[in-house]
């Protein structure tokens, strides 16, 4: 019974055994036929028509290589970008406004990307406007701070430390009162940005000198802070009319001028005068690269001066 069964599975293993046999050599037929190289290449041949036009589809949609310089929107009023971008092929966005007397109000005053920057069609552009109204703030109450300390409340809200003003205290250097347009002014009262507040300082109740700062060589911005750190004012300045950015030019003359021994009341005022000619300025390297001298070199008129010496 057994040899019989074993008999029947030989014969059907040979019989599937020939008919894979079968199917191979005729699949390797097909594959060496000539209606499957022609079909073949003719897939080929189209899935690499494909692949090409896809690529200068999409570099034509892409529009790769092509671009346009981008247009200056500086000085165009709000009711005209739209109008003016209109003719353009690049798309804006006002994305922030400043406050500024270098452009007209209500007209763009930056952009970014610059104008005449290469950019592709449909790029957006960033604007900045110039307000219309300036920009408020709340006055802040520097009473009782430090010279320093008050100077860098007001700047860090957008206002400028103005005169300086001495008043008999007991406080040295420290905030009385703060004035606008030579009026006390409150705290919390509403004020424009850039706004000049003038400060009333103790003066320590002692007739307080202090030595001349030198400025030779300092732009306006840096000779002015270096006043103020002496508890000095700026009464006024004169530029040379030569000159065409008044931030480059650098003071080549002060008065008071600088002595090494004379000393003046807290709160003398400096005239300076500026220019942008800076190669024929005559000054003191060592005496401009010094850092500005702190509160304790404060010198007092009737002070001993064995002591100090000691």
């Amino acid at each position: 019974m057994l040899n019989a069964y074993a008999c029947i599975i030989s014969i059907f293993d040979s019989r599937c055994h020939r008919h894979n046999s079968i199917r191979t050599l005729g699949f390797i037929r097909f594959i060496f036929s000539k209606q499957f190289i022609i079909n073949a290449a003719i897939a080929v041949v189209v899935g690499l028509l494909g692949l090409v036009a896809l690529f200068f589809w999409l570099d034509a949609y892409t529009e790769n290589g092509v671009t346009v310089s981008t247009p200056d929107f500086t000085g165009v009023s709000i009711k005209e970008v739209e109008q003016f971008a209109d003719t353009t092929d690049i798309e804006y966005i006002i994305v922030d406004s400043l406050y500024t007397d270098e452009f007209p109000k209500g007209t763009v005053a930056d952009q970014e990307p610059k104008p005449g920057y290469p950019v592709k069609r449909g790029r957006k552009v960033y604007l900045t406007v110039n307000a219309v109204l300036p920009k408020q703030v709340f006055l802040p109450d520097v009473k009782n701070l430090s010279l320093r300390q008050a100077k860098a409340v007001l700047e860090s809200i957008g206002l400028k430390l103005g005169e300086l003003q001495y008043r008999p205290d007991i406080a040295k250097n420290a905030v009385l009162d703060q004035l606008i347009n030579g009026r006390s002014v409150a705290k919390g009262t509403l004020v424009v940005t850039g706004t000049v507040v003038d400060l009333v300082l103790g003066d320590g109740l002692s007739n307080t000198r202090v030595p001349i700062p030198y400025l030779l060589y300092y732009t306006l911005e840096k000779a002015t802070e270096r006043l103020n750190l002496s508890s000095l004012n700026l009464a006024t300045f004169v530029i040379d009319t030569t000159v065409v950015d008044t931030s480059l030019a650098r003071v080549y003359k002060q008065i008071p001028s600088f002595n090494e021994k004379d000393l003046v009341p807290l709160g003398t005022p400096f005239i300076l005068y500026l220019t942008d000619d800076t190669l024929n300025i005559e000054y003191d390297s060592l005496l401009y690269s010094n850092p500005l001298m702190p509160d304790s070199l404060l010198i007092e008129e009737n002070f001993d001066e064995q002591q100090f010496d000691n």
